[in-house]
């Protein structure tokens, strides 16, 4: 019986120390020991949130289950504090880790001077590849006449956006990466396009509790590991790290060394260069880096144009506004160009609404704090997950005059004028701001205006359209599918 006693004693002072608030901590939600305080699955993770900030302010601590949650709900809060050095890793999430094969690698979840080696290569070679010049935008808008083309397939039927928008955006960045591009019908590309799609869905599904319960997974037995998605997350990102493998070794079978080439020849030119023990160049890394590139570069922009063609025909009176804007600067079978943008102020503030209105990452790439650091007079433990609710900034009242409504004049001065605006911050900020975010901003603007000057996106008859976020979403604001009627525009210029 003394014994018993003792074993609940240590129990109880172990749970005490292990669980107790540490001192300093912004305000927020504790909850019970080991569990913490787990948010409600009805409703999104970030309306939660939002819903504490008149109560703990801008700066909101949450503990669920063994991970301390930091939210930064206030802009100039976020920029400040995602510049900091000690807030630049990646938490060890258990989905980081299994997406990246078992480690910090890559440049999404990287971590430490691997991370830091690999994005400045990965961005210096990128921009060699043209990203950022006009060379790239040659690449865009050749897919652009392939997208249209295609779109011309699926007109008058009710039907989801067809596929070849998300293999148009692959395309851009596969060529720069692989030096190789797909028809816009290829199955493979297709295939690999919905990989994608279905790997961020795993990503957030109950496969998250073992981010939250480190433990949870070596203590797991299989059909658990099944049941809550991790068994899907392994399947899904071990074959598209078979299909980078499988394009890494036909590049190193005809490798020649120092020939100017894609991204993974002058990734495999650097290795052979530094060729030695220490050397953090790796085949390993390389494949993460791949793996990171089309996945990152195709989720983002295509959830984008997908979103944009969601509210152009929700709102017709805006997508008629837009065309009759496109149509008037760049006349029939002229190509789309970035620099266009300057003289398309409402299409921008378009562009931009669509950002700020769907929030697309809402609560930004977790980071983690690499020691005890001090944020706005609250002490940040070591090892505490910071999340920057970047869809705070982007419907907060006090910054926007309609920030739960599709309005583009958020972007426009009283000439109508585009005005760019502080709270916008779609790509994120900081030491780990999106490094695609040039591609992408270019790629958006030529492939929306040449679908908008050559068709228009209409809601299916009886089937309103819904621009409502799924509660389950919890790191990415993708558009539920939807149905769309695609119709070719045949006059040189519609009013």
């Amino acid at each position: 019986m003394l014994v018993e006693a003792v074993i609940v004693i240590l129990s109880l002072v172990y749970l005490y120390f292990t669980f107790r608030k540490p001192p300093g901590l912004p305000p927020g939600m504790w909850g019970l020991p080991i569990v913490g305080k787990f948010p409600s699955t009805s409703v999104r993770f970030g309306d939660q949130v939002k819903a504490l900030r008149p109560r703990y302010g801008d700066l909101i601590s949450w503990r669920v289950g063994n991970r301390l949650l930091i939210f930064l709900c206030n802009q100039q809060l976020i920029k400040r504090a995602l510049s900091k050095q000690e807030f630049t890793d990646r938490p060890d999430f258990s989905t980081f880790f299994t997406y990246a094969q078992g480690g910090f690698h890559g440049v999404i979840f990287g971590n430490g001077v691997k991370w830091q080696i690999h994005r400045r290569f990965v961005l210096r070679h990128l921009r060699n590849l043209g990203m950022g010049k006009s060379k790239v935008e040659l690449d865009i808008q050749e897919e652009a006449v392939h997208l249209v083309e295609d779109f011309k397939k699926h007109t008058d039927k009710d039907e989801t956006v067809p596929m070849s928008l998300g293999v148009a955006v692959f395309n851009v960045i596969w060529k720069m990466v692989a030096g190789t591009r797909f028809r816009m019908d290829d199955q493979r590309a297709h295939d690999l396009v919905s990989m994608v799609w279905s790997i961020n869905d795993t990503f957030q599904g109950p496969v998250t509790l073992f981010n939250f319960f480190p433990w949870l997974e070596n203590w797991s037995p299989k059909w658990l590991k099944e049941k809550l998605g991790l068994k899907d997350l392994q399947d899904l990102s071990g074959e598209l790290f078979s299909i980078a493998k499988e394009y890494v070794k036909l590049h190193e079978d005809k490798h020649e060394p120092n020939k100017e080439g894609d991204l993974i020849d002058q990734y495999l030119s650097a290795m052979k260069e530094e060729e030695n023990e220490d050397s953090i160049l790796s085949v390993k890394e390389l494949l993460v880096v791949v793996l990171d590139l089309f996945v990152a570069g195709l989720e983002t922009t295509s959830s984008t144009l997908r979103w944009a063609i969601l509210y152009l025909a929700k709102y017709p009176e805006i997508q008629r506004r837009v065309q009759r804007e496109i149509d008037n600067v760049l006349p029939r079978g002229t190509k789309p160009q970035y620099q266009d943008r300057a003289k398309l102020p409402y299409f921008e503030a378009v562009l931009n609404e669509v950002n700020r209105i769907s929030s697309l990452v809402p609560l930004g790439v977790p980071h983690m704090a690499s020691q005890d650091t001090q944020l706005e007079g609250y002490i940040i433990p070591k090892g505490a997950v910071l999340l920057p609710h970047l869809e705070c900034s982007h419907k907060d009242p006090e910054l926007w005059e309609k920030p739960d409504q599709f309005y583009p004049e958020h972007f426009l001065d009283a000439e109508g004028k585009f005005v760019p605006r502080e709270g916008l911050m779609p790509f994120a900020v900081g030491r780990r701001v999106c490094l695609g975010e040039s591609l992408a901003r270019v790629e958006i603007v030529v492939f929306l205006a040449a679908l908008l000057q050559n068709f228009t996106f209409i809601a299916p008859e009886g089937e309103p359209l819904s621009t409502e976020n799924d509660p389950k979403e919890f790191s990415l604001n993708s558009p539920k599918p939807y149905r769309i009627t695609i119709r070719e525009r045949k006059s040189e210029v519609e009013k």
